[in-house]
């Protein structure tokens, strides 16, 4: 088997003030098909961690093509392994609801000693699974460009809910900071067009992260990066973000009632 199609549904827990399922939220539906995948070949974490091992998420991109689906709204994410795995492991995604594609990415993984945190030879690990040579964004090798002049910082102190089973802060954690990072109101009035995001050093519960916003507020490109408190890069990303249209973002009261009934 060369990959995976799972449905969702977008609930309250991935959509945002606008009903439509959130980047944020699109994401953690691919994490949770990447995780399903690998348990169907008993490589799950919890199938890792006996054997002292761990994943973690090294870099993802995403590209938005529509408006988001709805609540309520069913979401097919097909996902697949898209490069031989050696250390890090490569996956090609789609997600698609009404039989209209609104999301394409990648991402990679890696395998890590949990004791060591040295990786792990996952091409020996995973060689009872199949590879699909389809590359969605023409390279999985993406680099990060500064967006222009570095604009605010933003100052944040982990807690508990952004710690993952691996004991780290989270990748969505990471995520949140980003979005969190920007003026009051931007988000009300603007939609993410692509995120490229890189993982590059842990942090934990309780330290202060600091998020660096640079950008170009004309282009509506913004570059982040996030460190700790000794200077550590924990977490860099480029997004580059549209103005919401009406025509396309408008919640459609009207349809969301009729989901209701």
């Amino acid at each position: 088997m060369n990959g995976i199609i799972r449905k969702y549904r977008v609930t309250n827990a991935v959509m945002g003030p606008d009903f439509r399922l959130t980047a944020l939220g699109t994401q953690i539906l691919v994490q949770d098909c990447f995780a399903s995948y690998m348990a169907m070949f008993h490589h799950a974490a919890f199938d890792l961690r006996k054997l002292s091992l761990m994943w973690i998420i090294s870099e993802f991109s995403m590209r938005f093509m529509h408006a988001m689906p709805f609540w309520g709204d069913s979401v097919d994410v097909e996902l697949w392994l898209s490069e031989e795995p050696e250390v890090r492991v490569y996956v090609d995604y789609r997600l698609s609801s009404h039989g209209e594609v609104f999301c394409e990415g990648d991402g990679s993984w890696a395998i890590l000693d949990m004791t060591s945190r040295r990786p792990a030879r996952a091409s020996e690990i995973l060689s009872d699974m199949e590879c699909r040579h389809e590359s969605l964004m023409g390279t999985h090798r993406h680099r990060l460009v500064s967006a222009g002049d570095r604009l605010s910082e933003f100052r944040y102190r982990t807690v508990t809910t952004d710690t993952d089973f691996n004991g780290h802060v989270s990748n969505v954690a990471y995520v949140r900071i980003c979005k969190n990072s920007m003026p009051v109101g931007y988000w009300a009035g603007h939609r993410l067009h692509s995120l490229d995001m890189k993982f590059q050093h842990e942090s934990f519960l309780g330290q202060e992260l600091l998020c660096t916003v640079s950008g170009s507020p004309e282009t509506d490109s913004w570059h982040y990066v996030i460190t700790d408190e000794n200077g550590n890069v924990c977490s860099e990303a480029v997004a580059v973000c549209r103005p919401v249209s009406e025509e396309c973002d408008a919640v459609d009261l009207e349809s969301l009632e009729i989901r209701k009934a």
